[in-house]
């Protein structure tokens, strides 16, 4: 039970394009805590050290807000040694986050502060383009500390600290110095297209955990902005992104009529997105339902005239519709066409014909208020009796009941 919530806890944050690092006690992957930001910047920066300091400093059962001097924010949690037997992990790290955007005048001061070259902010703005933003301590007090009692099994206290305190460890490196290659290294932009074209081959095979593994890391590859506005930037990627889930649904043989209802919605809810939260979010709302559209409505696997046939159900559901009117409307017999059609999709066409109604059905007992029997003559039905018959036969229960089950 615990390492599923465990688990869920920490995919939770992974959605959100938050990293989380799970460390026993050799630390493995502790220059992960920056993304080797530093290792970058300085020629002998050895993260063993900050190891050291919070294997000294860390109290178990302790929930840390540290933010470093490069304003970098992070929760930090050791835990006592029965979880961390039981978890497997030593100490939860989870961040960087920013609580804020770092803008041009700011990030100049910080600069300054603490003695980073001027050479050096091509570097940090593309680092921290892709640091995800959230709304202040507040979110790890309310959201972190829920999950951390459950885990541990008793109270947790919270403790905020920042670089320069006395008590905790230290990330401060007084000697930064110029990277040798300020643009970014041609294996991390190969590296980059690789994962996306996989996460890209994912939806179009509607395999929405693999494509949200690959979504996972590729957020984790930081690019230069284009743009000062942090929220104007971010809704762009958006929109790149919805164009590059669009041309892959459409190579998948779903009807342009589908993907292009897709795109536009996707469309307009990315320009009514405000928060780093929602944006941040997004990407995998987006993967979610394009997997789910090509789940429902790929034809790859079909030949042309069983196609053409779904394509008509689907646009012309409320019509009248069968499989006799279908096989005259391309002149073929009603035993080929429901032969084939059974052998390429495994069901009968008519069935496929009273999916189609009742997902429509579904939709409007759902949304709308409208009679029973209004519901059956804009789904196709011919009367709301034999409605009735075939949403239980597929529902398990009449049009009514399900009504009355989702308003209860």
């Amino acid at each position: 039970m615990f390492m599923n919530l465990l688990e869920l806890f920490v995919e939770s944050c992974r959605h959100q394009g938050i990293q989380v690092l799970l460390l026993d006690s050799s630390y493995t992957g502790i220059m992960e805590i920056d993304f080797g930001l530093r290792r970058k910047m300085t020629e002998d920066f050895d993260y063993a050290q900050i190891a050291a300091r919070m294997e000294q400093t860390l109290e178990e059962g302790v929930q840390y807000y540290y933010t470093d001097e490069l304003n970098l924010s992070y929760c930090i949690f050791r835990f006592p040694a029965k979880p961390a037997e039981e978890y497997g992990c030593h100490v939860l790290l989870i961040g960087p986050v920013l609580s804020q955007p770092v803008e041009s005048a700011p990030l100049h001061a910080l600069m300054e502060k603490n003695h980073i070259p001027a050479d050096s902010l091509r570097e940090l703005l593309e680092f921290y383009s892709h640091i995800p933003l959230i709304p202040g301590v507040g979110f790890w007090t309310h959201s972190l500390l829920f999950f951390l009692e459950k885990l541990q099994g008793s109270s947790v206290p919270f403790r905020i600290v920042s670089y320069d305190s006395p008590e905790l460890f230290a990330l401060r490196y007084e000697d930064y110095s110029i990277p040798d290659t300020p643009e970014p290294a041609p294996e991390a932009v190969g590296e980059r297209y690789q994962r996306e074209d996989a996460m890209l081959a994912a939806v179009a095979a509607g395999n929405l955990e693999e494509a949200s593994r690959h979504l996972y890391h590729l957020i984790q590859y930081r690019q230069l902005p284009r743009n000062a506005d942090h929220i104007r930037e971010s809704r762009n990627r958006l929109l790149s992104l919805n164009t590059l889930l669009q041309k892959t649904v459409r190579d998948s043989q779903v009807h342009p009529m589908h993907t292009d209802n897709l795109f536009r919605q996707l469309a307009a809810q990315i320009e009514t997105l405000s928060s780093a939260g929602q944006l941040n979010a997004f990407p995998l709302t987006m993967l979610r339902k394009y997997c789910l559209l090509i789940n429902n409505y790929s034809r790859r696997s079909c030949s042309q005239l069983v196609r053409v046939c779904m394509d008509d159900i689907d646009f012309h559901y409320n019509e009248d519709l069968s499989l006799g009117i279908l096989a005259r409307s391309h002149a073929v017999s009603a035993s080929y066409l429901s032969g084939l059609f059974r052998q390429e999709t495994g069901m009968t066409l008519t069935d496929y014909i009273n999916h189609t109604r009742i997902r429509q059905a579904l939709i409007l007992l759902n949304t709308t208020g409208l009679p029973v029997g209004a519901i059956a003559a804009r789904c196709g039905f011919p009367d709301s009796s034999y409605f009735s018959r075939i949403f239980k036969k597929y529902q398990g229960k009449t049009p009514r009941e399900y009504r009355k089950s989702i308003r209860g």
